[in-house]
C-alpha cells in the first residue's frame, strides 16, 4: 500500500522555496514594471505561488516543468490581482469634501426616513408620496412599527424570504426616488 511521507513533502516544498523562491519575486517585480505602489502585489503573488505548490505538492513532484508551473502560476495571480484592481479603480468615485459632506448627510437623512423620524425634508416625503399604497403600509409596518419578518410574513400571508425581499425592493425603491428628486433638482 502506498504511504504519502509528509517528511518528504516538506522537504521538496522547501526545495523549491530555496530553488525558486527568488526568482519568482524578480519575475513578479518586472510584471508590475517597478511600480513601487504595487509592491504589495509582488509579495502577495510569490508567497501565494508558493502556498499553492505546496497544497499541489503530489502533483508538482511528477510534473515534468516545476519551474514553468511556477512561473505560469505567479503569472496567472499577478493578472487575478490587476483584474481585482482594475475592477476596484473602476467603481471608486473620487470626491472632495463637499461632495463627501452632501453624501453623508443624505445618508443621515435616509436613515431618518427609514427609522420612521417625524421631521423628514422635502425629498423624503416626495420619495415616500412616490409608493404606491402597499409600499408604503409596508414602509410603515416595518421601519415606524418595528414589526418583525415573521409578523410582517405572517399578516401579509407570505413567506420571511419575500418578505425581506419586498422590504429590500421598498427600500431601494426609496433610495432611487430620493436619487431621482436630487438630480431633478440639481442638488
Amino acid at each position: 500500500m502506498w504511504r504519502k511521507d509528509p517528511k518528504e513533502d516538506d522537504d521538496f516544498s522547501e526545495d523549491l522555496c530555496n530553488k525558486y523562491f527568488e526568482r519568482i519575486y524578480n519575475y513578479c517585480n518586472r510584471l508590475v514594471k517597478g511600480e513601487k505602489q504595487l509592491m504589495d502585489f509582488v509579495e502577495e503573488c510569490t508567497q501565494t505561488t508558493f502556498l499553492e505548490a505546496r497544497k499541489q505538492i503530489s502533483t508538482l513532484k511528477k510534473h515534468p516543468n516545476v519551474e514553468g508551473w511556477l512561473y505560469t502560476t505567479a503569472r496567472n495571480l499577478m493578472n487575478h490581482s490587476y483584474r481585482n484592481l482594475y475592477i476596484r479603480k473602476r467603481h471608486e468615485v473620487p470626491m472632495d469634501d463637499d461632495i463627501s459632506n452632501t453624501l453623508f448627510e443624505a445618508d443621515h437623512e435616509m436613515e431618518a426616513v427609514f427609522n420612521g423620524a417625524a421631521d423628514l425634508n422635502k425629498a423624503y416625503l416626495e420619495a415616500l408620496n412616490g409608493l404606491n399604497k402597499k409600499e408604503y403600509e409596508l414602509y410603515a409596518d416595518y421601519f415606524i412599527n418595528k414589526m418583525s419578518v415573521s409578523d410582517l410574513s405572517k399578516k401579509y400571508s407570505v413567506s420571511s424570504t419575500a418578505t425581506t425581499t419586498r422590504i429590500y425592493r421598498v427600500k431601494k425603491k426609496i433610495k432611487n426616488l430620493v436619487h431621482d428628486y436630487f438630480k431633478e433638482n440639481d442638488f
